[in-house]
C-alpha cells in the first residue's frame, strides 16, 4: 500500500502544478503548455481507459472539433483549457462534429486547468446528436484522478513512470543514500533463518513495556517474531559504526523522530501509532537507490525487524519505570 500512496500523491502532485502553470499562463496568453499538455494527457488516458488515441490535427490547420480520436473505439477528445458551456456548445454545432456523430463516435471534453463539475449538471445545443452524456462526459483533472486512484498497482506505476518522465525527473534525482537504507540493505543479506543471538534480552522487561504501552495485541505476531534478530542487528551496527561514528545513531534518532509525530496524534492508538512508524520508515527508505534491487516484502521485513529493535533499545514508546535498556 506504500507504494501505492506515494505514486498517486506524486501523479496527484504532478497533475496539479501542470494545471496551475497551465492557468497562469493562459492569463498571459502564453499557450505552449497547451498543445504538450494534450500530448501528456493523450497517453494518460491511453493507459487509463485502454484508449489508442492519436492526434486529430497533425497536418491539419487546427480549426478542427477535436484534438484526439481512437478509430477503434470511436472515440474523440477535445482537450481544453476554457472551461465554459459556451465551449462545449461552439463545438458540438461544428460540421465536423455531424461526420462524427454518424460514424458512430462519442465526444468526451478533458479540461486541463480547472475543475469542470459546474459544467455537468447543464443541458447543450447537441443538435447533431453525437454520443454525449454530459455527467459523464466531461473530465477535468479530478476526474482523472479519480480514475487514477483505483488502478492496479501495475498500471499506476506505468502512469507515474510516464509523468515522471514528462517532468524529467529520472530515478537518479532519488536520494542514493540513506543510513537507514543501508542498514536495510545490510540485513537483507543476512541468513535470517540461522539467528545466532549471544545477546541474552530481559524478556520480563520487554513484555512489560509491551503491556505498559497497550500493544499486547501484536505482542506474538510482532514482537516475539521479530525481537530474535536483536543480536544480529547489534552486529551490524557495529561493523556500520566503522564507517562513521555517527551513523548508527541517526538511524535510531530518526526512528524516533517518526515516532515524535506520532505522539502528536492522540486519535490513533498505540498499535496505530507503532505501524504508522514502520510506515514512514518503510517510506523514506523506498526514496533510496541503495533498496532498489531488494524485494518490497523483504524491505518490508527488515524495516520490521528494525523498528522492533528500537522498541527493545528503548528508542520508541515510554518505559515503565526503573527500565532504560532490556539486554543485559
Amino acid at each position: 500500500m506504500n507504494n501505492r500512496t506515494r505514486y498517486y500523491d506524486y501523479i496527484a502532485e504532478k497533475l496539479e502544478v501542470l494545471s496551475y502553470n497551465i492557468n497562469s499562463n493562459g492569463k498571459l496568453n502564453i499557450l505552449h503548455l497547451n498543445i504538450h499538455a494534450e500530448t501528456f494527457y493523450r497517453d494518460i488516458l491511453n493507459i487509463l481507459y485502454d484508449y489508442n488515441l492519436k492526434p486529430y490535427n497533425v497536418g491539419k490547420a487546427n480549426a478542427e472539433a477535436v484534438d484526439l480520436i481512437d478509430k477503434e473505439n470511436k472515440v474523440v477528445i477535445q482537450v481544453s483549457s476554457t472551461v465554459t458551456k459556451q465551449k462545449i456548445n461552439n463545438t458540438l454545432e461544428k460540421d465536423k462534429i455531424k461526420e462524427l456523430s454518424d460514424e458512430g463516435y462519442s465526444i468526451k471534453f478533458l479540461f486541463i486547468s480547472n475543475e469542470a463539475k459546474n459544467l455537468r449538471g447543464n443541458t447543450y445545443n447537441n443538435k447533431h446528436s453525437i454520443n454525449f452524456e454530459p455527467a459523464n462526459d466531461i473530465w477535468d483533472k479530478i476526474t482523472v484522478l479519480e480514475q487514477i486512484s483505483q488502478l492496479s498497482i501495475d498500471r499506476l506505476t506505468l502512469i507515474h513512470d510516464l509523468i515522471q518522465n514528462e517532468f524529467g525527473e529520472r530515478p537518479g534525482t532519488l536520494k542514493l543514500s540513506s543510513n537507514l537504507a543501508a542498514i536495510v540493505n545490510f540485513l537483507s543479506k543476512e541468513n535470517l533463518h540461522d539467528v545466532t543471538n549471544s545477546i541474552q534480552l530481559n524478556d520480563y522487561g520487554i513484555e512489560e513495556k509491551i503491556e505498559f504501552n497497550e500493544l499486547n495485541d501484536i505482542k506474538e505476531s510482532t514482537f516475539d517474531e521479530y525481537k530474535i534478530y536483536y543480536g544480529m542487528l547489534e552486529r551490524i551496527y557495529k561493523e556500520f559504526n566503522r564507517e562513521g561514528s555517527n551513523k548508527a545513531v541517526s538511524v535510531l534518532r530518526k526512528i524516533t523522530s517518526f515516532y515524535e509525530k506520532e505522539v502528536l496524534n492522540k486519535e490513533s492508538t498505540n498499535v496505530e501509532k507503532f505501524f504508522n512508524v514502520i510506515g514512514k520508515v518503510q517510506e523514506h527508505v523506498l526514496q533510496s537507490e541503495l533498496v532498489k534491487e531488494i524485494p518490497e516484502e523483504e524491505i518490508d521485513m527488515c524495516i520490521r525487524i528494525i523498528v522492533v529493535d528500537a522498541f527493545v533499545r528503548c528508542k520508541i514508546f515510554k518505559n515503565p519505570r526503573g527500565y532504560t535498556h532490556v539486554a543485559t
